[in-house]
């Protein structure tokens, strides 16, 4: 039986008929299959290509022998590993940029680096910070100051702090003139954080804020188990690393993070009883989940983009956070349970993550920083189902250019108002690598409003890590550039040799005195074409000039990486 389609057929546009069409091997592995005989999977594994059963006089026999031949557990176990690689390298945004240059110019291509990853080391040439007491660091004004920056800026989608309380305990604490506290653990990451929003370049005492508030942390995380503020503490400080330090800097305190969490059971909003210790400490359920889910976001993001492990504590109950109008830190800790699925350890078929890319909201967020979280997260779970060489529907790539577009706006708004979120930097590079790597007009036409985007936020925080982004992306547009004139040099020669007829238009190179004669002398050639050749006189020669000359489903979306 002759599964295989005839030329004249047009290829299966559903799933479901797909599906039909597997071959045994292709449904018993759960892979994708063409439908052909043999497939492109069996003839890529060396697999035995059947469909339905065989009914032969030996056929249990057969059987047996089929799947002692396709039972081959170290070619199943590389096939599972190259799936690995593959979602590990989509999920980071480094291994993604490299691919990109490797698949544009192997010669040329940049070096496997987080380009953009923030705004640039913060403390870079600054002295190692000396560990003193927070009051003889900042006075209590300097310290209501700092503090007014941080909820107007950072808790718009970091908010895990009562804001009274704080204040209230802000002014004991200065009252008080110990010269230590546990508070002062808080009262550190606040102020940095402050710093960070308020101030391009660090303030000279910002590395004594940031050595005492590490020394703090790490003296009261002795404690078992830990307090709230101690947690809390840890997150702050995780959030000023993603903003201000290197990945490897700010991944290693994510995992501290996590720990601290285990060890203050945050992650246990209900709890079995036991015999270990257990925090007595009063927390609301809405700021535990808050906690835990900051903290995963924290942690989660730093792995994907390092191709590291994150910290998963597989018996934790306390829930997600759910979205509640008007709280940005909500919507955006609502998206923790789609970021954690694209662990790249954990098998995720074409499907499903159709389905996630499908659940991830287009609204037009007010805030740059949930509308940035938006798109890292629909970027990233393109980039999978991409690096999984699926049919992409031209829907989703509608919809990822729609995300794009709104990032770079909020890149923009970003700059505009002194907030350097790391997606500051970060979604403009990424944005412009995924334009060139999708490789369609509407794709690169956005390909110069995102390097754009990224000199302004270069010049905004003019760090050596966005200069260097920057020449990155200019670098990428130009071999990409040499790669399609290459490509049209090739079109014009074949041109120049088999020209169909002596009617066919000249052919020139295009320049200001040539355009307008040479269109013309084509259009009339192009005509008397149509007209000659019946097999073309049903053709739409408007509609294919108008719509993209590109077909995406057959190119896979460009291909580039």
């Amino acid at each position: 039986m002759d599964n295989s389609p005839s030329a004249g057929d047009d290829p299966p546009v559903k799933r479901r008929r797909r599906a039909r069409k597997a071959c045994n091997p292709c449904r018993d592995r759960k892979r994708k299959c063409d439908g052909r005989e043999p497939c492109a999977t069996c003839v890529q594994w060396e697999y035995d290509c059947y469909y339905g059963e065989r009914s032969t006089a030996g056929s249990h026999a057969t059987q047996q022998q089929q799947q002692q031949r396709n039972f081959d557990p170290v070619r199943d176990s590389e096939a599972t590993n190259d799936n690995h690689v593959q979602s590990l390298e989509a999920n980071s945004g480094a291994a993604f940029v490299r691919r990109l240059g490797l698949n544009i110019d192997p010669k040329n291509a940049p070096r496997l680096r987080l380009f953009a990853w923030n705004t640039g080391e913060r403390l870079a040439g600054y002295p190692p910070g000396v560990v003193r007491p927070i009051t003889s660091i900042l006075s209590q004004a300097a310290m209501v100051e700092l503090s007014q920056v941080y909820f107007q800026k950072f808790t718009v989608v970091y908010d895990v702090i009562y804001r009274d309380v704080f204040l209230d305990r802000l002014q004991q604490r200065w009252a008080s003139g110990a010269p230590q506290d546990p508070l002062d653990q808080v009262l550190c990451g606040v102020a940095m954080l402050g710093l960070c929003f308020s101030q391009t370049t660090a303030a000279p005492f910002e590395p004594d804020l940031v050595e005492t508030g590490r020394t703090l942390l790490e003296h009261f995380s002795l404690s078992s188990p830990p307090s709230i503020d101690t947690v809390i503490g840890w997150i702050l400080r995780v959030a000023y690393l993603r903003i201000t330090a290197t990945p490897h800097v700010a991944w290693l305190a994510s995992c501290s993070l996590m720990h601290v969490c285990e060890a203050a059971q945050i992650h246990l909003e209900v709890r079995s009883q036991t015999v270990f210790d257990e925090s007595s400490e009063l927390v609301s359920l809405d700021i535990r989940r808050r906690i835990w889910a900051m903290a995963q976001h924290l942690n989660i993001w730093p792995s994907y983009d390092l191709g590291r492990t994150r910290i998963k504590l597989p018996h934790a109950t306390t829930q997600p956070v759910a979205p509640i109008d008007g709280d940005f830190t909500s919507h955006m800790l609502a998206l923790v349970p789609l970021t954690e699925v694209l662990d790249p350890h954990q098998p995720r078929s074409v499907e499903d993550l159709e389905s996630d890319f499908s659940q991830i909201g287009d609204r037009d967020y007010p805030e740059p920083a949930m509308t940035m979280a938006v798109t890292n997260l629909a970027i990233c779970t393109f980039r999978r189902l991409r690096a999984q060489k699926a049919t992409i529907q031209p829907g989703h790539v509608d919809k990822m250019l729609s995300l794009s577009a709104r990032g770079l706006h909020a890149a923009r708004r970003m700059v505009a108002t002194h907030c350097p979120w790391h997606h500051a930097a970060n979604m403009p590079f990424q944005i412009l690598c995924l334009c060139l790597a999708v490789d369609t007009r509407a794709s690169l036409a956005m390909v110069r409003n995102a390097l754009s985007v990224l000199g302004e936020v270069r010049d905004a925080w003019n760090s050596a890590v966005l200069r260097e982004a920057y020449d990155t992306a200019y670098l990428l547009i130009l071999l990409h550039q040499r790669r399609k004139e290459e490509d049209c040099g090739q079109l014009r020669a074949a041109l120049e040799m088999h020209a169909p007829s002596d009617g066919a238009p000249p052919i020139v190179q295009p320049s200001s005195s040539h355009q307008d004669a040479n269109a013309n002398s084509e259009a009339i050639w192009l005509d008397d074409l149509f007209t000659n050749v019946p097999g073309l006189r049903e053709f739409d020669m408007d509609q294919f000039l108008e719509d993209d000359p590109f077909n995406m489903q057959d190119l896979g979306f460009g291909g580039a990486a």
